[in-house]
């Protein structure tokens, strides 16, 4: 059976023990290897289907559009989710860190970091009264607790304690304690899935020097452009299997990219010699028919008996038929070839997402704030600032600054505790979970119709599509789509919509997202007409935006930066 040492809460440390299934184990340092695995859904779709791969001590990042069973894939790697078929080999420990941490009734820091065995194994020691194990727990691990204090200070956590219970931590505070167990758990091999969803910029910077200081075996599940520059091996995960690129993510775009344009070209050059042996074809189709009313004419001056202008006439036809059926074998072979190299071809992502309607002249005032103080946090700084037009606002700050809570504000939401906040145009606040425009019941289309669309069905469908919902997702209840894909969902209610807002307030609308979407997200964002105020700590993201403020909090006080 696998071992799992620590509560299944936060990180996971599991021992390869019994984790081979008919492989034998790797002679030597960290690994897993895959051969032939594949895993079923329980409403009998394949996710995963023979899937072959070997993930050593090399950092590699795991890529994937959602969808496509990463999660599963991590989960399969560390022994928690067992295939349906094939087989895997495992060497070394490997401390899993799941991408949402959700702490069980009475649960403490200790347990989520997975190390409450090992504390309490030196509490008895150090109170005289061991017990059998706890020497073998204990070697070579006599100073956790002060290790365990130094990391929770270098990540910004020094105010926490182990026995300080994780039902009052944030979903940030969440993951960096269970990041820290991962770190401290003396595993060769660490599998993330999405660490940084729920970090701030001083998190993630934290998380970036530990990973680069850290010298075991990593597989990261991320869409974190910063982290997946770090690694030394991109792996894609999609419905056809796993292809393997070698570098960093910027060297995997160029591959990427390479690959694009050679499919392009190779498309290109099946139409020509398409096009080529068509007209080849036309002309001995024509020729064939001038032959044949040439001899058609011959034969009857030629006075011949009537039963040999029969077979003439016959041989002519069988002839005419058999040119036909080559022509339309070689048509049929043209046309595959064609099709075939399409198949390589990605679509065309060019998002036009946005109706005239979203659109706000230069001078008209869209945010008023003076003297404004947010519910939250406790001694909330006031805010005082007025933006006309089309206005790009990123809000960044630390965890638990007030970011979410002024969104809440402008959106009308909740009220300022004093102070004045208005908007002028019309707003849409589009939460984390996306639960507000779009409710678990609905689905994607039917709450589309509900809001009086203008667009036809025909063009939803295509402008969905293009942002990765495709129609096997499009008539399902929100509840059952991915938090990326609700995402989409809820942005595409806000375009589209009878009256689409002119005011988007975003907050941290990456999360849960693939690169694939981000991308799209972008495109439809950076040709959105209206203003955009949104809670991001994706700087390749920002950047993509054409930004025109930032609003800064230190936790103490906010300010307001041209660009």
């Amino acid at each position: 059976m696998t071992h799992i040492r620590g509560e299944a809460l936060g990180v996971l440390t599991l021992a390869p023990s019994a984790f081979a299934h008919g492989l034998p184990p790797a002679t030597a340092g960290f690994s897993i290897s895959l051969r032939q695995v594949t895993v079923t859904l329980p409403d009998g779709r394949t996710l995963l289907h023979e899937l072959n791969e070997t993930f050593q001590r090399e950092r590699t990042g795991l890529l994937g559009r959602n969808g496509t069973g990463k999660s599963v894939l991590a989960s399969v790697l560390v022994g928690l989710v067992k295939p349906d078929a094939g087989q895997i080999a495992r060497h070394g420990m490997v401390a899993y860190v799941p991408q949402e941490i959700v702490p069980g009734k009475g649960a403490t820091v200790a347990d989520v970091a997975g190390l409450t065995p090992i504390l309490n194994a030196l509490d008895r020691m150090e109170g005289g009264e061991p017990c059998p194990g706890d020497f073998d727990l204990l070697d070579g691990r006599w100073n956790i607790r002060s290790s365990l204090e130094q990391a929770l200070t270098e990540s910004g956590l020094a105010h926490l304690q182990p026995q300080v219970l994780a039902g009052s931590l944030s979903g940030g505070e969440l993951t960096r304690v269970a990041l820290i167990g991962a770190f401290l758990s003396e595993a060769e091999g660490l599998v993330l899935d999405e660490p940084t969803n729920h970090l701030d910029c001083t998190a993630r910077q934290w998380l970036r020097d530990k990973l680069l200081r850290w010298t075991g075996g990593l597989i990261l599940v991320s869409h974190d452009r910063d982290l997946l520059d770090m690694m030394e091996r991109i792996v894609e995960l999609n419905p056809g299997g796993i292809r393997n690129y070698g570098g960093n993510y910027a060297l995997y775009v160029t591959q990427r990219s390479a690959e694009a344009s050679a499919a392009q070209a190779s498309l290109e050059r099946a139409r020509t010699e398409r096009n080529a042996a068509e007209r080849a074809l036309r002309r001995q189709h024509n020729a064939q028919q001038r032959r044949a009313a040439h001899q058609a004419k011959g034969a009857k001056n030629a006075n011949l008996p009537g039963i040999a202008l029969g077979r003439r006439k016959d041989g002519a036809e069988a002839f005419a038929g058999r040119e036909r059926l080559r022509q339309h074998e070689a048509q049929v072979k043209l046309d595959e070839a064609v099709h075939q190299a399409a198949r390589g071809v990605e679509p065309d992502k060019a998002v036009a997402l946005v109706l005239p309607a979203t659109a706000i002249a230069a001078g008209k005032r869209v945010i008023h704030l003076e003297d404004a103080v947010a519910p939250f946090p406790v001694n909330s700084p006031p805010l005082t600032m007025t933006l006309t037009g089309p206005v790009r606002v990123a809000v960044t700050g630390p965890n638990g600054c007030g970011k979410t809570t002024l969104l809440k504000m402008l959106a009308g939401s909740i009220a300022p505790v004093s102070g004045v906040c208005q908007t002028g145009v019309r707003s849409a606040w589009l939460d984390q979970q996306a639960t507000r425009l779009l409710p678990p019941r609905r689905s994607v289309l039917e709450r589309l119709h509900e809001l009086k669309s203008p667009l036809p069905d025909g063009v939803l469908r295509s402008h969905l599509s293009l942002l990765g919902l495709n129609s096997d997702l499009l008539h399902l209840p929100s509840a059952a789509l991915s938090g990326g894909e609700r995402l989409k969902g809820a942005l595409a209610c806000v375009l589209w919509s009878n009256e689409p807002a002119q005011l988007l307030l975003l907050d941290e609308p990456t999360n849960h997202v693939d690169l694939e979407s981000i991308d799209a997200i972008e495109q439809a964002l950076g040709n959105y007409p209206g203003a955009l105020v949104l809670v991001s700590h994706d700087i390749h993201f920002l950047r993509s935006l054409r930004l025109t403020h930032r609003l800064e909090s230190d936790g103490k006080q906010w300010q307001l930066i041209a660009m």
